[in-house]
């Protein structure tokens, strides 16, 4: 529903669940009052998204990060890297976050001279309500005019405006980084984002501390209060968020303490239990084929698919929409057997198999115990493998086999195409970006993972 506006034209940016896990949070039927355990269930589902990226916020606010400031990766992410889940090893990441509440901000793009990139405007619910870039907008410079919900303020008639549904942002940009020699060039890119605010430069974060280790349930419910306080809900959902005040989810009218001991202790018990069941990611219910599970289609714009937004925001925070990127995934060979470091397997793509207009690239995740993945160190220092990683050596009839395995293979040849796999269990997550229809919509899939032990 959002889109780019000319002013003239308008007045006013996870995978399928584990084995034993819930595919889907139940809701009683039409008319049928929930139980208090149900009604907490989906306040958790709700506000999960919203604590995630009220975190993200904290942390960064409280650290490197500003508002109305451009905050640059100069490198591509590695094990060190773990400010989000699922990081790719791909394109150099720039964040900028904004609050919208202090007026609009014109953000200047350079040229980006055929270049991928993608820029992905996010609300704290997590969905992508623009994206601009390569395959949305083209790769000319361009300037946009970013306003909040409520703002009435008058713009020039021929800006290009983005209207935000509330008034904290995270504008995600990616860059692609062809190679380290390529960084220089991604680098001087990043130099030429500016962001002119109409509201002051920098601001302290204010709320509930970041919490980086495990939340209880009082400071999860502060921090999605502060959240829904900072940016209410859409008009469609006034009668879910009445249901959900009862257990304490409404905004500042909300408080851990204003709940009843029966209530806070109802928290208390279902919390890991509802932790436990978003453990996944990317790929929700979208299908499973051949050990690889995909996403939704409604992934990065999730509506009112509320357990799926946030089983992603765990295990897959700022995914795309499938539009710009899928990320076929898989905890599990072809056979349906779990991927550990302690067997060797190989993807065997032939050539041409995945369809994309971007380019494609195999990431390697240790499974972390709290369901979400990150890279972990190796002797190679290669945390991914795809059509732009130089050296791989392909078949005579131009297919590749990529072998993943703790040792490095013997053969010098067979080195080349190894992805070197953790110690324990790990995921694979193939991204594919700007891919093509076929892909999409399941006429083509992704070959299964071969156990060679």
């Amino acid at each position: 529903m959002h889109r780019i506006l000319l002013a003239s034209a308008l007045a006013a940016l996870a995978l399928l669940p584990a084995a034993g896990f819930a595919a889907a949070r139940d809701w009683p039927p039409a008319g049928e009052p929930p139980s208090p355990e149900t009604t907490v269930h989906q306040a958790f589902d709700y506000a999960y998204p919203l604590v995630a990226m009220g975190r993200l916020r904290a942390g960064m606010l409280a650290g490197r990060s500003q508002l109305n400031v451009w905050l640059h990766q100069r490198k591509l992410s590695g094990p060190e890297d773990r400010w989000v889940t699922t990081p790719n090893n791909d394109t150099a990441y720039s964040t900028l976050w904004l609050d919208l509440r202090q007026g609009p901000v014109t953000l200047t793009l350079p040229d980006m001279d055929g270049r991928y990139h993608s820029l992905a405007f996010m609300d704290m619910a997590t969905n992508n309500f623009e994206v601009l870039g390569r395959r949305a907008t083209g790769t000319r410079g361009a300037s946009y005019v970013l306003v909040g919900p409520d703002s009435t303020q008058p713009l020039p008639p021929d800006a290009r405006v983005i209207r935000a549904p509330g008034n904290d942002v995270l504008v995600l940009a990616r860059i692609l980084v062809n190679d380290a020699a390529d960084l220089p060039a991604v680098i001087a890119l990043q130099d030429r984002f500016k962001v002119e605010a109409a509201g002051q430069a920098t601001a302290p974060w204010q709320g509930p501390a970041p919490q980086v280790a495990e939340m209880t349930p009082a400071a999860f419910l502060a921090m999605a209060n502060l959240m829904l306080e900072r940016n209410p809900p859409p008009r469609y959902e006034e009668a879910l968020m009445k249901r959900l005040a009862g257990v304490g989810l409404c905004g500042a009218a909300c408080g851990w303490e204003a709940l009843t001991p029966d209530m806070r202790a109802l928290w208390t018990r279902e919390m890991p239990a509802m932790l436990a069941s978003l453990k996944g990611g990317l790929a929700g219910s979208g299908g499973r084929v051949e050990g690889w599970s995909y996403s939704k289609p409604d992934l990065g714009n999730f509506g009112t698919d509320y357990f799926y937004r946030a089983q992603v925001a765990l295990g897959g925070l700022l995914a795309l929409p499938p539009v710009e990127a899928m990320y076929p995934t898989a905890f599990t060979d072809r056979q349906q057997q779990r991927l550990d470091g302690a067997h060797r397997y190989r993807l065997h793509l032939a050539a041409g198999a995945l369809p994309v207009n971007g380019f494609w690239s195999l990431s390697m995740y240790q499974v972390e115990t709290d369901g979400k993945l990150f890279f972990t160190a190796n002797p190679v220092q290669r945390y991914a493998i795809g059509d732009r990683t130089p050296g791989p050596s392909p078949n005579p009839d131009g297919s590749i086999d990529i072998l993943m395995q703790r040792e490095a293979p013997a053969d010098p040849a067979q080195r080349a195409n190894w992805l070197p796999t953790p110690p324990g269990e790990f995921a694979l997550v193939l991204r594919a970006y700007e891919p093509k229809a076929a892909l999409r919509d399941g006429r083509v899939h992704v070959p299964g993972v071969e156990r060679l032990d």
